[in-house]
């Protein structure tokens, strides 16, 4: 899915817009990187099972050893570039959501200043604040069909946001255990080498959610400008 081109007279400043194609192509980058990195860690476990295959019973296991020091140079690699997909989706997400529920309010254009911190990775409860908008309130362009589609998709989205806060509370190593800290807290302030990557379970999903907000922007303003809103509209 690419980028949407904007015409002059949307409802958009240039920085918003300038924001939002930032943050999506970013996005993409990271994605594809991500997912190479899942297959490099996959296949450097399938290369460590079959040296100790063939190498059991000898006394020499250089070949098994290697693959494994290089399974956890792939698990490193996957992490990192997983939590820096997490920070940029989990930014797109909060800015997506917060230019398309304000240009559906018809609220005023968010300053340069909101923007801007929009474009960095959101606390934990800025997330959750954002996913919590129901898609009948942002989806109001599309057919019933297509918002309850979406909406289980941000419900299943808002659930295992919820359980990163479970999770991170029984990390320890510094993490405070109060809900109310680590909704105000950062995902990859929390993260802790040797434990499951607390975005598992959220991203591939948060990566999927923010994707579709630039274009669910410019649907919506090709059907106000053809007064398609909201029972008009035909597919």
């Amino acid at each position: 899915m690419d980028f949407p081109a904007f015409t002059e007279d949307a409802p958009l400043t240039a920085l918003e817009i300038e924001a939002l194609r930032a943050l999506y192509v970013t996005m993409q980058d990271l994605r594809h990187e991500y997912e190479s990195a899942l297959a490099l860690t996959h296949r450097s476990y399938r290369l460590e099972e079959n040296a100790q295959l063939y190498t059991q019973g000898q006394t020499l296991t250089h070949h098994p050893d290697a693959l494994l020091q290089l399974g956890r140079l792939a698990d490193r690699y996957e992490r990192g570039v997983g939590l820096l997909a997490y920070r940029y989706a989990s930014a797109a997400a909060v800015l997506g959501t917060s230019i398309l529920d304000r240009i559906v309010g018809g609220r005023p254009a968010l300053t340069a200043a909101a923007v801007t911190a929009l474009c960095e990775e959101p606390t934990l409860g800025q997330l959750r604040d954002a996913l919590s908008i129901p898609c009948a309130d942002l989806l109001i362009a599309r057919e019933p069909e297509f918002r309850d589609r979406h909406e289980e998709e941000r419900l299943e989205l808002l659930r295992a946001v919820e359980g990163v806060i479970e999770c991170a509370a029984e990390l320890g190593d510094d993490v405070p255990t109060e809900a109310a800290a680590l909704w105000a807290g950062r995902l990859t302030d929390f993260d802790r080498p040797h434990t499951d990557p607390l975005y598992e379970g959220t991203l591939q999903r948060l990566l999927r959610y923010a994707d579709q907000l630039p274009n669910e922007i410019s649907w919506y303003l090709k059907q106000s400008r053809a007064g398609a809103l909201p029972h008009q509209i035909r597919t």
